[in-house]
């Protein structure tokens, strides 16, 4: 059986971490837009697509240079 006293703590601490659960769910960082995303979500979002961005830039520069190493150095020299 449990005591009173103990009973009580027992519901005080319920009504607490209800309370944090409130809070916590109303606070800024879990805060969700239409989509769903939260802002940690977008900023992961986007440091994701800032990443793909700067890979396939690099990709097509890399792309760029071997095509031109390829066709060699007369590929300047050509009549136009």
């Amino acid at each position: 059986m449990v005591k009173p006293h103990k009973k009580a703590a027992r519901e005080l601490n319920d009504d607490r971490n209800e309370e944090q659960e409130m809070e916590h769910a109303h606070s800024p960082e879990n805060v969700r837009d239409a989509q769903g995303l939260s802002e940690e979500d977008r900023r992961r979002r986007r440091s994701r697509s800032i990443a793909l961005a700067v890979t396939l830039g690099l990709l097509v520069a890399l792309f760029y240079v071997v095509t031109i190493a390829k066709l060699g150095p007369g590929v300047l020299d050509r009549p136009m």
